[in-house]
């Protein structure tokens, strides 16, 4: 039970709720039929079997810069004034910037056909292609961001009528369809930053959508257009996706946990609001219990369970083959296993183990998708916190040696394991793939954001060769973490790259 001790132990230090709950039975209405789900009871004050280095840390987050005024976008990849300069470079020639303003616009011109239903489910990858990162997100998303490079209304226009068509139509999500937790974690990212950018348009505009945050109310009403489209992505991608970002450490976590950190940090003038936050029941697949939590609290646990998946000390509940059993076909015989974590040598073994184990000292140098995706997604959540006045994630490494790290597996099974020092590092799992393995990168985007981080903050050699990865695919696009990363992170030769403005946590 380590796993949910481990966040009960983190919600009593940061003061999310008392350490208790009871059980109860809760019904989520899918569409296709019902199903019952069972509660589990949560025993208080559940003693951590070693407490997490970070949590305190956390417990005592300083606030960093200002809350924005109303109107006023927080930015999550990108500002509007920063979007302007980037209009303004563009004008005058420069490179990557008039290509990346191109090609964005490009995106922001492309109609957009895609049907809302009222029970949305994921049959693939791909659904709904309104979801899909070379479907309706890029549209969206272009559209927001041509707003601010050519003071164009009309995109703004066409946003707005596509968040009050999304929040309208669809009531719920399938909460049964596993795709669903992957499919609404990659895209739901740049929508939240597609509607931060909209801040300022719609500030005074009534639209019709989910009038509570509750997954099993489906009422619909009149309202400010921002208060009732956080209503549904409480109600629905967060309720969802939360899920996912407990139980997987894999790409699907890191996909997670960057969604619901976005959602989280969305809510900063919601603190009225709770999330329902679901947490799996490791002894009994498909069960689980909901905590309620403010917008500062899901935020700070959202980051917590990113830095624990990153140093070693989160569990795989959701997979069979995880690395976390420590033994299986994903470990190869002729190393030590390796459980789940970025590796003192920039492996992240959860994805490794699919094309190849999960104790590989060094990839193959075939190519990485999954561990492109995972840290893509993880990158994102990185430039969150960098916006929020927090660098920790970039700079994140574990320097602790721990020889007998003990922890229950997802078969309630104790594993003891021995985590080295260095893990934990974005720079090192980007240069394991780039430097260690040349290995081609082909998620450009959330590659270009990080080099920007990385251009003045990098502390191992091999960086220079990052640029070339990503230079012969500019301006880049779209892929199942960020979107547009040329755009939005991309300089000139002769430009050096400062930090982003930053505007404090929820």
């Amino acid at each position: 039970m380590r796993f949910l001790s481990l966040f009960l132990h983190c919600v009593c230090i940061i003061g999310l709720l008392g350490c208790g709950a009871t059980a109860a039975e809760a019904q989520a209405d899918t569409g296709a039929d019902t199903i019952t789900v069972t509660v589990p009871a949560i025993t208080p004050a559940i003693t951590l079997v070693q407490a997490t280095p970070t949590a305190a840390a956390l417990a005592q987050q300083v606030e960093i810069g200002v809350k924005p005024d109303p109107g006023q976008s927080r930015g999550y990849q990108t500002t509007p004034d920063e979007l302007v300069l980037i209009s303004q470079k563009a004008a005058d020639g420069i490179e990557p910037y008039e290509s990346a303003v191109d090609g964005v616009l490009n995106w922001a011109n492309r109609k957009w056909k895609y049907n809302f239903k009222k029970q949305e489910t994921c049959k693939n990858a791909d659904k709904p292609d309104w979801l899909d990162e070379e479907g309706g997100v890029p549209k969206l998303y272009a559209r927001a961001l041509a707003y601010h490079l050519t003071g164009d209304s009309a995109y703004a226009q066409a946003v707005e009528e596509i968040l009050q068509e999304m929040m309208s139509e669809v009531e719920q999500i399938d909460l049964k369809e596993q795709q669903c937790r992957l499919n609404f974690g990659w895209g739901t990212p740049e929508i939240v930053a597609a509607a931060d950018l909209l801040e300022g348009y719609w500030l005074n505009h009534t639209c019709t959508g989910p009038t509570t945050t509750l997954y099993e109310d489906t009422t619909i009403g009149s309202g400010k257009c921002k208060v009732l489209f956080q209503n549904w992505l409480v109600k629905n991608p967060y309720y969802l996706v939360s899920y996912t970002a407990e139980e997987a450490k894999s790409n699907w976590g890191a996909a997670a946990t960057t969604t619901i950190a976005y959602i989280a940090d969305y809510l900063w003038d919601r603190p009225d609001v709770r999330l329902m936050h679901r947490m799996p029941d490791p002894k009994q697949r498909g069960s689980y219990a909901e905590i309620p939590l403010t917008a500062k609290e899901a935020y700070a646990h959202a980051n917590q369970l990113m830095l624990d998946r990153m140093n070693g000390y989160g569990v795989e509940l959701h997979s069979t083959n995880s690395c976390d059993y420590l033994a299986g076909v994903q470990q190869n015989k002729k190393w030590e296993p390796v459980k789940s974590q970025i590796s003192e040598n920039g492996i992240i073994p959860e994805d490794a183990r699919r094309e190849e184990s999960c104790n590989v000292p060094q990839y193959n140098g075939e190519y990485q998708n999954y561990p492109q995706v995972h840290l893509g997604n993880n990158i994102q959540q990185c430039e969150l916190m960098l916006r929020r006045g927090d660098a920790s994630c970039y700079d994140n490494i574990d320097h602790s040696e721990v020889p007998d790290y003990t922890y229950v597996d997802a078969k309630g099974i104790t594993q003891t394991t021995h985590l080295y020092p260095g893990r934990g590092s974005i720079e090192r799992a980007i240069k394991a793939i780039i430097i260690d393995t040349e290995t081609e990168w082909k998620h450009d985007a959330g590659l270009e954001i990080a080099y920007r981080y990385y251009y003045n903050h990098h502390t191992l050699p091999g960086f220079e060769k990052w640029f070339a990865e990503f230079e012969l695919d500019r301006p880049s696009l779209c892929s199942q973490d960020a979107c547009f990363g040329t755009l939005t992170h991309g300089f000139a030769d002769d430009e050096t790259p400062t930090l982003p403005p930053t505007v404090s946590p929820p």
